[in-house]
C-alpha cells in the first residue's frame, strides 16, 4: 500500500461503445496478465448489455466493475498501485446504486475467496460452498439493494445495534453523525466502531464525523475511545454537547452520509431498526439532527490534555 494521501477518485459509469478500450485495458491488466484468467473467459461477449462503472483519478482510469443486466456485479478491477485506498467500494457502490436505479432488489456475484471480506464489509453474505472458476477459487454472495426497505427491525440494544453501527459506519464514504446521550460505552467506545470513524476522518479533506451527547461525565471519568479520536482529529471529528431541546427525547442515531439510518427509541432497547439507503428516512433524521447541532456546542472537558 502506497503512504501518500489516498486522492478522491471520480467514479462514473462508462458506456461500453465509447469506452471499451479504455475498460478493455484496466481488464487485460488485472485480470488476464496479472491472474492469468484465460481471454475467452474474460470477453464472454456480455459487455455490451452491461453497465460499466470508470473510476479515474485526474483523468487517469485505475479501477472498474460492471452489472449484468440480472443484477450480477463482476469485473471488479482495481489497477495494483492504487489497492488499498477504497477505490474498490467506491466502485462497488456506484454499481450497486446503479442496480438500485433499475429497480433491482438484490444483486450478486462470485468473489474471489482472498476477497470475501471485503463483499462481507459491503453486506454481501456467502451462498453455498466455494467453487473454482477461471483456475481461482470463488465464493457466491448476494445483498439486497435497499430501495427503501428497513434491513434490520427490532435490533436489540447494546447487541447487536452495536453491531449493526459498526457496518454501517465502515460503509460511509463522507459523514457520520451520532446521537447518543452519554456515548454508551457498550456500544460507541468499541474499537472496530472507532476504526471506521478514524479511517472516514482520515480519507479525504471533506470527510467529517460529528458526535453530540448530552451527558458527557461518564467519558471524561472513565475515558473512551471517540473521546480520545475528537481530540486527536478535532477538526474532521467534532464532538459537542446537547443543551436540553424539547423536541429530543433521549434517541440514539447513528447517520451516514445522506441515505443510512440506526435508531433506537429512547423508550424501547428492543425497537432499534436500520435502513442503510433510504434517502427519504434519512432525510428527516438528518433535519432533526441539524436543529439539534445548531442547539449545541464545544465543552472545555473536549479538548486535548496538554502534556
Amino acid at each position: 500500500m502506497s503512504s501518500e494521501p489516498t486522492q478522491e477518485l471520480d467514479v462514473h459509469t462508462a458506456a461500453w461503445d465509447q469506452q471499451q478500450d479504455t475498460l478493455r485495458a484496466l481488464r487485460e491488466t488485472v485480470f488476464i496478465l496479472e491472474q492469468g484468467v484465460p481471454r475467452d473467459i474474460e470477453w464472454d461477449g456480455q459487455d455490451a448489455t452491461a453497465v460499466h462503472v470508470l473510476g479515474t483519478l485526474q483523468g487517469e482510469p485505475v479501477a472498474c466493475g460492471r452489472l449484468l443486466p440480472g443484477g450480477k456485479i463482476g469485473r471488479m478491477a482495481v489497477l495494483a498501485p492504487h489497492r488499498g485506498r477504497g477505490y474498490g467500494a467506491a466502485v462497488l457502490e456506484a454499481l450497486i446504486n446503479a442496480a438500485r436505479e433499475q429497480g433491482l432488489e438484490t444483486v450478486y456475484l462470485h468473489a474471489q475467496q482472498h476477497a470475501a471480506d471485503f463483499y462481507a464489509r459491503a453486506g454481501f453474505v456467502p451462498e453455498g460452498e466455494p467453487f473454482t472458476e477461471a483456475g481461482i477459487s470463488h465464493v457466491a454472495m448476494r445483498r439486497d439493494t435497499g430501495l427503501g426497505k428497513v434491513y434490520g427491525n427490532g435490533i436489540a440494544y447494546p447487541e447487536p445495534f452495536t453491531r449493526w453501527a459498526v457496518a454501517l459506519c465502515r460503509n460511509a464514504s463522507r459523514e457520520i453523525c451520532i446521537l447518543s446521550h452519554d456515548l454508551d460505552h457498550r456500544v460507541f467506545d468499541d474499537s472496530e466502531l472507532a476504526t471506521a470513524l478514524s479511517a472516514l476522518a482520515r480519507r479525504a479533506p471533506q470527510s467529517r464525523v460529528r458526535i453530540l451527547v448530552s451527558d458527557y461525565r461518564p467519558m471524561i471519568q472513565r475515558g473512551h475511545r471517540l473521546l480520545a479520536l475528537a481530540r486527536r482529529l478535532p477538526s474532521s471529528i467534532i464532538l459537542q454537547q446537547l443543551n436540553e431541546h424539547p423536541d429530543w427525547k433521549g434517541e440514539t442515531l447513528v447517520l451516514t452520509d445522506r441515505s443510512g439510518v440506526l435508531c433506537k427509541p429512547a423508550e424501547s432497547d428492543k425497537a432499534a431498526f436500520c435502513e442503510p439507503d433510504s434517502r427519504a428516512r434519512a432525510e428527516r433524521y438528518r433535519d432533526f439532527f441539524e436543529e439539534l447541532w445548531r442547539h449545541s456546542g464545544p465543552h472545555i472537558e473536549f479538548r486535548s490534555v496538554p502534556l
